[in-house]
């Protein structure tokens, strides 16, 4: 049997146009959807890319504010160490968000509060030119506000008092203004003194200043010492200028002495009380009677702790008025301007010689001593003085039982 063999029917050119432009739609159609892809494609990737600068920008952003967000902190531990500038955080300042507007605040609030730091400041600086920190310090204070009415320290310590003279006749010569123009100048020359030597200024009175060393009386005589050199160089100052001289008293003493606070709830002051202050006072006092620069007494002579270091001359045994016993008056030769100082320290073994006669009552034996000191020395105030007081004894009645000791009937 012969295989069949199946002929296609050809097409008529009718039906492959037909059948062409039916292929062709659907091509066209699979283009228009190529590039509908192809669009989201680019859509997607343009949509990525903006997404991904914006994230990129945000995280700048983020950077940023982070960075910003740790000058503010760093701000605050600069202010904490007080280092703070305010230049810190003027960029943060410059943001117009939340972080700016904490970062502005935060600036306004510093520098209010070191403005009024420094208002404080000023106001305890002004204090304590009324209360000096050495005080404080004494009385076991941080600050004049912890200050209470009754608060004081009792323990022994040197006392000192200095005093000017012949201020009043002075004084009667200037206008208010000028005198205390001139007792500020003075003061101020010879106040540093007692600062440098471990003593603090309690007041002072009028031209005069009470003063007290806690260390010890070694302190007290060597601000004395100083005191009157620089007195000494002020005076040359006055020399030039016309003015006169000027001429302060200073006594040292040494014993138990309440430094406190006094006064009323109101109106409170730093003051020294006891009645060795109150002896101070009678020797600074007698500097005049005497006619020297500088009186210690015999108590404070015992408590130096190197008196190997100064000249001091024995001048006398008295009892001031009000009080039954008598004290030791001793002369700290150091403070004299040569060629006083010198001659004093020459004559000292004739100046005791003299003392001793005069103590047992050997008046003729007392006046050779001193005349020969007043010869060799005309400046001796003391020496002068024990010749008139010995004229003044043998003039009048001797007291009984005669020791040498000098009472004053007068302060």
């Amino acid at each position: 049997m012969k295989p069949q063999i199946n002929v296609a029917r050809s097409k008529s050119p009718e039906e492959l146009h037909t059948q062409l432009q039916e292929l062709s739609q659907k091509l066209e159609e699979v283009e228009d959807e190529k590039n509908s892809y192809e669009t989201l494609v680019d859509i997607i990737t343009q949509h990525s890319t903006d997404l991904e600068n914006q994230i990129r920008h945000k995280n700048r952003e983020m950077q940023t504010y982070i960075e910003q967000v740790k000058k503010v902190i760093d701000a605050a531990i600069a202010v904490k160490n007080n280092s703070f500038q305010p230049q810190i955080l003027s960029d943060v300042a410059a943001r117009s968000d939340a972080l700016g507007e904490l970062a502005q605040v935060f600036s306004h609030m510093v520098q209010t509060v070191k403005a009024r730091e420094q208002e404080l400041e000023k106001l305890l600086q002004a204090y304590g030119r009324f209360v000096p920190d050495e005080f404080l310090q004494f009385l076991g204070k941080q600050s004049i506000v912890d200050f209470q009415l009754g608060d004081h320290v009792s323990k022994e310590m040197a006392i000192m008092f200095s005093d000017m003279r012949s201020f009043t006749t002075m004084a009667e010569q200037m206008t208010p203004q000028e005198n205390f123009d001139f007792i500020n100048n003075y003061l101020q020359q010879i106040s540093p003194e007692i600062r440098k030597h471990n003593g603090f200024i309690v007041k002072y009175i009028g031209d005069g200043v009470m003063a007290v060393f806690p260390d010890g009386v070694d302190d007290a005589i060597q601000a004395g010492i100083v005191k009157l050199e620089q007195l000494q160089k002020y005076n040359q100052s006055r020399k030039i200028n016309g003015d006169i001289p000027l001429k302060i008293g200073i006594g040292i003493h040494v014993g138990d002495t309440m430094v406190g606070i006094i006064g009323d709830v109101n109106r409170m002051q730093a003051d020294a009380l006891s009645d060795h202050v109150n002896l101070t006072a009678r020797l600074e006092g007698l500097t005049k009677y005497y006619g020297v620069s500088l009186l210690i007494s015999g108590d404070a002579v015992q408590r130096l702790s190197q008196p190997e270091k100064y000249h001091i001359r024995f001048l006398d045994r008295a009892i001031v008025k009000g009080r039954q016993e008598a004290i030791t008056v001793c002369e700290v030769l150091d403070v004299e301007v040569e060629p006083v100082r010198s001659l004093k320290i020459k004559t000292l073994p004739i100046f005791e010689e003299g003392l001793q006669e005069y103590s047992q009552g050997n008046f003729a034996k007392a006046i050779v001593c001193f005349e020969q000191i007043v010869a060799l020395n005309p400046d001796d105030k003391p020496s002068q003085l024990y010749l008139k007081r010995i004229q003044s004894l043998l003039k009048n009645s001797i007291p009984a039982n005669w020791n040498g000791v000098w009472k004053f009937t007068q302060k």
